[in-house]
């Protein structure tokens, strides 16, 4: 829903606009699938030491995940940022199509990082049963792009862009609230285990 509200959005700039929201998403997606993945595998290996009550154990694997996970947004942002027209030219050849594809995959790299953080995070939290404040999280900063780019496309300075801002800017927020969220989460577990320790 969320994203077809701002695919009629990005039509009031006609079929470039169409383009350049459709295809830099399937762009994106690429290292957004990447992400994914990780967060998949990190919500099994979760679930099984949290069931076990290897708090530590989840501690190292969430930060391993995270390093790796968010090496591959950092080089993917790199290379959405660095070679952001050359990129889009290969799906869309219209020079109009380009200048926009080009500005929202550079617009987006900015965001690549705190993406992979919040998906990884939301594996973290789903395998500790604990799905509420990655829905949460979601559904809030998600929802808050649509007002976001209606203001922000109406800015003259930005127009288009302020579309593409607005995922980036709802983008950032989610990739800092739930790390934040989890490690005080974390921070509880690893608490109540060493009391737990102590008492046995």
């Amino acid at each position: 829903m969320f994203s077809l509200t701002l695919a009629a959005l990005a039509a009031r700039w006609g079929a470039v606009g169409v383009a350049a929201q459709s295809v830099g998403s399937q762009i994106e997606a690429l290292s957004w699938m990447t992400a994914t993945g990780f967060s998949t595998a990190l919500a099994a290996f979760v679930g099984q030491n949290y069931g076990a009550g290897n708090y530590e154990r989840i501690r190292q694997g969430y930060k391993l995940t995270l390093y790796i996970a968010g090496s591959i947004g950092l080089t993917a942002g790199i290379l959405f940022f660095v070679f952001d027209r050359q990129i889009f030219s290969l799906f869309i050849p219209e020079p109009e199509a380009i200048d926009a594809g080009g500005t929202y995959l550079k617009i987006l790299a900015l965001s690549q990082v705190f993406m992979v953080t919040e998906l990884v995070t939301q594996g973290a939290f789903n395998g500790c049963g604990k799905t509420i404040p990655p829905s949460l999280s979601g559904i809030l900063f998600t929802g808050a792009r649509i007002p976001l780019a209606w203001y922000l496309c109406s800015l003259p300075a930005l127009g288009l862009t302020g579309i593409w801002w607005s995922i980036t800017i709802s983008s950032i927020a989610k990739g800092t609230v739930l790390p934040i969220w989890y490690l005080y989460f974390q921070k509880k577990l690893l608490k109540a285990s060493k009391i737990k320790e102590k008492i046995l």
